[in-house]
């Protein structure tokens, strides 16, 4: 079959054969090479966990960046609505110290009004006991002339000068009571 093959033929055929030979065995030699193997797997795994780890801190570091931007921009918010709150609460407190000042005048106001009413009062009502209180020593003692005699004796039982003198004081506590509680 081969008798028609130079010899150089069949050296190039052994040669490309040992070749591929070669090729196979070391392929077959990779392959039995676990520790080789490893090595290779473990350089690739930590070639692409190094890249991982490169785009997550870039990551990381450009969400860290836009935080702090957030933060500040409501932080400045934040300050600005504190701001405009504190100046509501003073105008609030400023507006509310008038009222008071106001109501505190009208009140001061009414009760001079009131304490001129009450004086004015128990003045009418001083001087009606006195006038009864007169009235009704004439109709008890009697009425004497300008030496100090006596003209004419009305009687008045004592318990009805009593009674008028306990009513009219009677009348005045009640008007002091009710003018205080005002």
């Amino acid at each position: 079959m081969s008798d028609t093959r130079s010899r150089e033929e069949v050296r190039e055929d052994i040669a490309e054969t040992r070749s591929e030979l070669a090729d196979t065995a070391a392929a077959l030699a990779a392959k039995t090479d676990v520790k080789a193997q490893v090595k290779n797997a473990v350089a690739e795994k930590k070639e692409a966990a190094a890249e991982k780890t490169s785009q997550a801190k870039q990551v990381a570091a450009e969400k860290a960046s836009r935080a702090r931007e957030a933060a500040s921009e409501k932080a400045e918010q934040a300050k600005h609505v504190a701001a405009e709150k504190t100046e509501q609460v003073k105008e609030a407190a400023t507006v509310a110290a008038g009222k008071i000042a106001e109501k505190a005048g009208q009140v001061k106001e009414i009760a001079a009004e009131k304490a001129a009413q009450v004086k004015q009062s128990t003045a009418e009502t001083a001087h009606h006991v006195a006038e009864t209180a007169a009235d009704t020593k004439d109709q008890f003692v009697g009425r004497t002339d300008e030496h100090g005699n006596l003209r004419e004796r009305r009687p008045m039982p004592l318990a009805i000068a009593g009674a008028a003198l306990l009513a009219a004081a009677a009348a005045a506590a009640t008007l002091l009571r009710r003018r205080r509680r005002r």
